[in-house]
């Protein structure tokens, strides 16, 4: 697991406890809402793959574009 879906793990957890301390819900709403951001994370994380599967070179040759802007003499 990535650094980013630890993290948006954590947050929902966060979330989730302060949704359901609001408003006094009774059920476990930290794992529905953990779920939905692991299916989130993994359809766009899967979404991604393809996008950079089918745009390597165009993606590649765009950063280092962007990076020889930065590139100091």
């Amino acid at each position: 697991m990535t650094f980013a879906g630890v993290l948006s793990g954590a947050i929902s957890a966060l979330i989730s406890i302060k949704i359901t301390e609001q408003f006094g819900l009774n059920f476990n709403l930290q794992f529905l809402l953990s779920a939905l951001v692991a299916a989130i994370t993994v359809g766009g994380k899967a979404l991604g793959k393809n996008i950079a599967n089918n745009n390597s070179t165009k993606i590649v040759h765009t950063v280092g574009i962007i990076l020889n802007k930065f590139k100091r003499n």
